[in-house]
């Protein structure tokens, strides 16, 4: 049985910071397959939507009853474009005070372990997300019979699933700057509450067959015990056509002088 070092009734919170199309699913489809690693979603999702009659500390209770698993660990993925409607939506219970940008959402999360997941490839990452727009698709299955969480998902991978994606360089360069600006609004999240996150890579998770990330979770909320693995039934959705569309951005960035 898997427990969590602590006293009785203690949960331990996880907020995994992230943003779109960074490899966060991937890493989240890892944690669920444990079991024992909560129950980590973008919960805060339906806060981008008006609504006059939600009771947000209501539905903040409610996030982080869902957000835990079995065993006393609870987990919560943030991305940078939800924080704002998340500190709006606190701003209806919790009081103003003087302090740095997203004060309240810290304060909700106080107590929390932080974990930040990113993607070293901006452009790549970029790439994913115009393709993901003009595709309709965020993800794929290894095969047609195979179930997963995910939404805009292609169940059973096809390689010209994209082929007809156009290549539209203004729009890789928006979704490339748009990506260094979330990451730089994490960067002074951490600064500001003087958080040092466990940080996740993309590019070394997705080459780890041990997946030795759970491990570094499992101690960060204070697991006794090593998480089981199970195979990902989500597969890569990055082709060849991501990586030309990669190479002719960069020549038509560089004749651009980068603008």
């Amino acid at each position: 049985m898997y427990s969590v070092r602590g006293k009785g009734g203690f949960v331990s919170l996880l907020i995994l910071c992230a943003t779109q199309r960074c490899g966060s699913t991937m890493i989240v489809e890892d944690m669920r397959n444990t079991g024992v690693l909560g129950n980590p979603e973008e919960w805060f999702v339906p806060w981008a939507q008006p609504n006059p009659n939600r009771d947000h500390e209501q539905e903040l209770a409610g996030v982080k009853r869902r957000a835990v698993g079995d065993n006393g660990v609870a987990s919560i993925k943030v991305m940078a474009n939800q924080l704002l409607d998340i500190e709006d939506g606190l701003k209806t219970f919790l009081k103003p005070k003087p302090g740095p940008r997203f004060f309240r959402f810290h304060n909700a999360f106080k107590d929390a372990k932080w974990a930040r997941i990113r993607r070293r490839n901006v452009v790549a990452q970029a790439i994913s997300r115009v393709m993901a727009q003009q595709t309709g698709i965020n993800h794929a299955t290894g095969t047609a019979e195979q179930e997963h969480f995910a939404g805009n998902l292609l169940k059973g991978y096809s390689e010209d699933y994209n082929q007809s994606a156009k290549f539209n360089y203004d729009a890789i360069l928006r979704e490339a700057t748009s990506i260094t600006l979330e990451n730089v609004a994490w960067d002074q999240f951490f600064r500001d509450f003087e958080i040092d996150p466990l940080v996740l890579t993309y590019e070394d998770v997705v080459r780890d067959n041990d997946m030795t990330h759970l491990d570094r979770i499992a101690n960060l909320v204070g697991l006794t015990e090593v998480p089981d693995r199970k195979p990902r039934t989500m597969v890569k959705v990055g082709n060849q056509r991501n990586k030309d569309f990669a190479k002719q951005f960069l020549r038509q960035a560089a004749e651009n002088k980068f603008r």
